[in-house]
């Protein structure tokens, strides 16, 4: 497919392209101190894209969602690989109407007045499109997946092979370029998947482990439980089914007086040592004098000073402040145990409260003579313990299910590693190596240095994409912007190495890129123009590219010929721009 024309109802420069070689060339002509930013050259990229059916919203694109285009037509004419033009309308107004129109020849000039041959919803006029194209390269893939490589805006230089549009997740674009390098691209996709669902099944065992708080090791000890409580709830049940309560009032019997008088009785002596505890502290408290009268000292000294020196009223004024601190930390210390020893024996009346309610109800049990209120209370026991039968299955599947799901998680680790062994057995077949032996020819003869594509697997076994220099330390000694322009170069030469190495299929046969010249050497420059030039003879392609005149080299500015200019930008006026508009 090659690009034909590109037009407008209004406020557009319509641009008819040369089969070939093609320039887009903006130039400075105001006086004004602007660069030749927003002439267009750059934003005809999304105008073709547009007409090429790429998503829109008029709410989020910044460029056609501008208001300048309300009631804007585009035309498109496209050259398909059978040798007939496909003619597409599309509609800022209307965007997802698409019309289509077949012809066998070229349109002669930019007609408005079509007689269409159909009108299509968007989806469906993306696949009738991808129908009309009829690419044999990539089957698996809709042409949309690829163009993005063949439309090079400025942000999409960034990387060789992870465009600007691939942002989602490893498998949106790996297993792509896996296939567009003539690999299989299903072997990533398939290990990228099984991953997938391998952190799925992972974090469906963990939810199952905190919800039902399970532990699979304790499987055994579980169905122990189980056989013990069917038990015992068999019994109760045949008694009840008997009126037959002898056997479970010796067991409520034995419960009475092994567990409940016996805790009955140990609750009850802490409660009596706590209650000793709690008088001893309280008379401690009420002993404890910290008050000292140093009038009464001052005077006894008074009386005695003649036999007493003022050295020892010192120290024993030292001994009575030693003695205050010691009683004052002993009154914190026993005021805070006391305080603990209260809650403590709180606590105790309740449990003994609660432990007592139970004991009369097993004592009125007991000695309850009518069997139909015993029938209701020992059913309501069978209730519990089925209750709790029914709570000890639930665990029980809980950690089968959790065992079935970590069965799955070892399979298709197994799966992973299968395919870990798949991709390697494809890297070693390198399929790719003509498409590297392309993209280094162009390399060597623009830089005179080579370069290589090469694939990997990491430590995750995932495929890596690498296309760089191989002397890529002197080659990028200058400043960063060259580094970024050496890059640019890298995806240039990827690019046309696609459509070298797919001439002779049906697959798109021209590649846009904007703006390759910014500094670059102009010997580079004469080498890379002329190389697309011969390229484009050899292999029938169609280039264009877009310029500042002032990036043309010095020495020869007639490099780039009046025919291969197909549109001519300038800041002089409005009319010297792509929109006829300043926004």
């Amino acid at each position: 497919m090659k690009i034909s024309k590109i037009y407008s109802n209004k406020n557009f420069k319509n641009i008819e392209f040369n089969e070939k070689f093609n320039a887009i060339v903006a130039s400075k002509q105001s006086n004004e101190k602007k660069d030749t930013h927003g002439l267009g050259k750059s934003t005809l990229i999304r105008v073709i894209d547009f007409l090429l059916l790429s998503s829109f919203n008029k709410n989020t694109d910044k460029l056609l969602g501008n208001e300048l285009f309300i009631g804007q037509e585009f035309y498109g004419e496209f050259k398909l690989n059978n040798g007939k033009y496909l003619l597409i309308k599309r509609t800022i107004n209307s965007a997802t109407k698409v019309f289509f129109k077949l012809n066998n020849s070229k349109l002669d000039g930019f007609k408005l007045d079509i007689d269409w041959d159909e009108e299509l919803t968007f989806k469906k006029a993306r696949a009738k499109l991808n129908e009309y194209l009829d690419f044999n390269v990539l089957p698996n893939w809709d042409y949309r997946k690829s163009i993005t490589y063949f439309l090079r805006s400025q942000q999409d230089f960034l990387d060789v092979f992870k465009l600007n549009k691939f942002k989602g997740k490893h498998k949106e674009w790996k297993p792509f370029v896996f296939d567009l390098l003539g690999f299989n691209g299903t072997l990533i996709l398939e290990k990228l998947e099984i991953e997938e669902e391998i952190d799925d099944l992972k974090k469906k065992t963990q939810t199952l482990r905190l919800e039902a708080q399970i532990d699979t090791s304790e499987k055994d000890r579980l169905e122990g439980l189980l056989e013990i409580k069917k038990i015992e709830l068999l019994e109760i049940k045949n008694q009840i089914d008997k009126f037959n309560f002898f056997k479970e009032d010796i067991l409520t019997n034995k419960h009475l007086v092994e567990e409940i008088d016996i805790k009955l009785q140990a609750f009850n002596t802490d409660r009596y040592r706590i209650s000793y505890e709690i008088n001893k502290i309280e008379s401690s408290l009420s002993e404890i004098n910290d008050d000292i009268d140093k009038k009464e000292i001052n005077s006894l000294f008074e009386e005695v000073k003649l036999y007493y020196p003022e050295q020892l009223k010192k120290e024993y004024e030292d001994l009575i402040n030693f003695q205050k601190s010691l009683t004052t930390e002993r009154k914190e210390y026993l005021t805070e145990t006391l305080s603990l020893l209260k809650l403590d024996y709180a606590e105790l009346n309740k449990s003994i409260e609660e432990i007592e309610s139970r004991k009369s109800d097993l004592l009125s049990l007991l000695t309850e003579k009518d069997s139909y209120f015993k029938f209701k209370e020992y059913q309501k026991k069978t209730i519990g313990i089925e209750v709790e039968i029914e709570r000890i299955k639930d665990k029980l599947e809980a950690i089968d299910n959790s065992l079935i799901i970590e069965r799955e998680i070892k399979i298709n680790q197994e799966l992973v590693s299968s395919k870990i062994d798949e991709l390697k057995k494809a890297l070693i077949e390198r399929k790719h190596s003509n498409i590297n032996r392309i993209f280094n020819s162009i390399i060597k003869e623009i830089l005179d240095t080579n370069a290589l594509i090469s694939l990997k697997l990491n430590n995750q076994g995932n495929v890596e994409f690498n296309a760089d220099y191989q002397n890529k330390t002197d080659l990028l000694k200058t400043s960063e912007s060259q580094g970024t322009t050496y890059k640019k170069l890298l995806c240039v030469a990827f690019d046309l190495s696609l459509l070298v190495n797919y001439s002779d299929k049906s697959f798109y046969k021209f590649v846009y890129h904007d703006g390759v010249l910014e500094g670059l050497d102009d010997r580079i420059k004469i080498r890379y123009i002329n190389l697309i030039k011969e390229f484009c003879e050899e292999y029938d392609l169609q280039y264009i590219v877009t310029l500042i005149d002032s990036d043309l080299p010095k020495d020869m500015p007639d490099l780039i010929e009046d025919k291969d200019i197909c549109l001519r930008l300038n800041d002089k006026n409005n009319s010297g721009k792509l929109f006829l508009n300043s926004f």
